[in-house]
This record gives structure tokens, C-alpha cells and sequence, in this order.
């Protein structure tokens, strides 16, 4: 009976204070916290509570919302009105990830630009400057050593199995990325030329982790190869960047042959809770 009426009392309390770190954000918000609808448990590798210091919410530890940062509290609100159909912890870390804003306008600099998980999108670039080093031949192009070396592991592994691989663009500088993406703009139109081509700063390939595969077509994902690759990549440490579950999140067209190298580990905790996007996965596990 005591424990009965402690758990009623605090059941009260937070239905009249709020949660910490909830503040404004309204008793629908308060539900989601508590109930913990929506999103990934913290099972991959994640930590436990914010990691964001005096900005941040004081979520309970474990709990489905450990990235909800209290400085942005009226971003969410904003952007929970906006999308009603999205539960409160998918608007959490889709606003941590800048999804509330215009794409190639409200931009930041990527965090941790040598990383292997570094996220480089249409919300956060790399510097003008940037070359990653360690860059080694693969293919007709280069990787970083580390990227080439899980690609090499992969296309033996590939062609033990009967499937031939092989690298057809990987690394490109700012310079290069930005006569590319100008090229395809004045031929198709800048706003078609965003759905397929980063520009320059805001494309993966800078980082040396990037593989475009074979052919570079759509068909692509529908040959064995590419259905290996999609079915495989994860276990050599890489992910089908852009697929048709992610696209609203990346906001670039499928591309079967665009693989990212972000590690072992990353690429199996995507995998094993079925995380779609990088972004969603960075927030969650990388940027806590």
C-alpha cells in the first residue's frame, strides 16, 4: 500500500511540475518523456543521460529521450506543431540534427571533421581546406587507409561469393566536388542537381570514406552485386548511405552504389536496430 500511494504522489508531481529538463514543452511532451515512445533504447553503445552538459535536459538515465537538449526545448515545440504526425522522439533528434532548418542555409560546421563518423549532410560541411589523411590508391580512385582497407576485405569477401566489385569514385576535394556539382546544375537546374550531387563542402566524398560501386545506376541496386551490398556492407564496417527509407532525412535520391565506411561498430549497431539514417544514429549514439 505504501508503495502504491509513493507511486501515485510522484505520478502527481510530474503531471503538475513537469520533467526536468521539459520545461514549456506541454503534457504531450511530458507523456513521451515518461512513457519513452518512440525511438531506439540505449543498447548500442550509447551513454546514458545527455553528455551535453549545462545545456542540456536532465532526462532519467536510460531513458528513450538521453539526447533531448533543454536548449533547444522551443525548436521541438515548434517542430512538433509543424509535423503532428511524428512522435515526440523522432522531432527530438531530427531537430538535433538541424532537420528543422533550410538545407545549405542554416549550416554548421561539421564536428570532428577526421572521424570516421563524422556527419557531413546538407546541415553541416567540411572546410573549404579539408583533405583527411592517409589517402591510398583503390581502384581508380583513393579512400583513407583505414576505409580501403575494410573496402579491399570486402570486394575479396564479395568475390568469394561470386560477386565482382570494384571502387569507381571515392575521394574528391572541395575544388573538384564543386566543378562537378556546377556542372550538373548548369545542365539540369540547381534544384534537380540537389537531389543527386552534394555541393562543394557538403559531399562525404571529401572525407575518404565515401565508395561509389560499379556502375553508379539506380539498376545497380537491383544486380546480385548490389543486393550483396546492401545485405553485407554492415559487417565490413559500412552503410547504404542514401536508401528510399532515409530520403526525407538526407534529402538526396536513393543511391545503392554511394557506401559510407563509419566502423564496425556503428555500421552494426545501424544494423542491428534498424536505423535507417546516419543522422538518426549520430545523434543517438555518436554526438551524446
Amino acid at each position: 500500500m505504501i508503495i502504491v500511494l509513493i507511486v501515485l504522489v510522484a505520478a502527481v508531481l510530474i503531471l503538475w511540475f513537469g520533467v526536468p529538463g521539459m520545461e514549456g514543452e506541454g503534457i504531450g511532451a511530458v507523456k513521451a518523456f515518461v512513457s519513452g515512445s518512440g525511438g531506439a533504447k540505449n543498447d548500442a553503445g550509447g551513454q546514458s543521460g545527455s553528455g551535453k552538459g549545462d545545456t542540456a535536459g536532465d532526462p532519467a538515465p536510460g531513458s528513450d529521450l538521453w539526447y533531448y537538449d533543454a536548449s533547444r526545448a522551443p525548436r521541438y515545440e515548434a517542430f512538433a506543431a509543424e509535423r503532428p504526425d511524428l512522435d515526440f522522439s523522432d522531432v527530438v533528434w531530427m531537430v538535433n540534427v538541424d532537420l528543422d532548418t533550410l538545407p545549405y542555409e542554416d549550416v554548421n560546421p561539421a564536428k570532428n571533421q577526421s572521424s570516421i563518423t563524422v556527419l557531413v549532410n546538407k546541415f553541416f560541411y567540411l572546410s573549404q581546406d579539408y583533405s583527411p589523411e592517409g589517402l591510398v590508391n583503390i581502384g581508380k580512385s583513393m579512400m583513407r587507409t583505414d576505409a580501403a582497407e575494410a573496402m579491399n576485405e570486402m570486394i575479396d569477401t564479395a568475390a568469394g561469393e561470386g560477386h565482382r566489385l570494384w571502387v569507381q569514385s571515392g575521394f574528391r576535394s572541395f575544388s573538384i566536388q564543386a566543378d562537378l556539382y556546377n556542372k550538373y546544375s548548369a545542365t539540369d537546374g540547381q534544384e534537380a542537381a540537389d537531389r543527386y550531387s552534394a555541393r562543394a563542402g557538403h559531399s562525404e566524398h571529401q572525407t575518404g570514406l565515401v565508395a561509389d560501386l560499379n556502375t553508379i545506376t539506380d539498376a545497380f541496386g537491383e544486380t546480385p552485386e548490389g543486393k550483396w551490398v546492401a545485405d553485407n556492407c554492415w559487417y565490413f564496417g559500412f552503410i547504404v548511405r542514401y536508401n528510399a527509407a532515409n530520403t526525407a532525412i538526407t534529402l538526396f535520391k536513393p543511391e545503392p552504389w554511394h557506401i559510407r565506411y563509419i566502423g564496425r561498430e556503428a555500421a552494426a549497431g545501424m544494423h542491428d536496430l534498424g536505423i535507417k539514417s546516419f543522422e538518426e544514429y549520430w545523434v543517438k549514439y555518436i554526438n551524446n
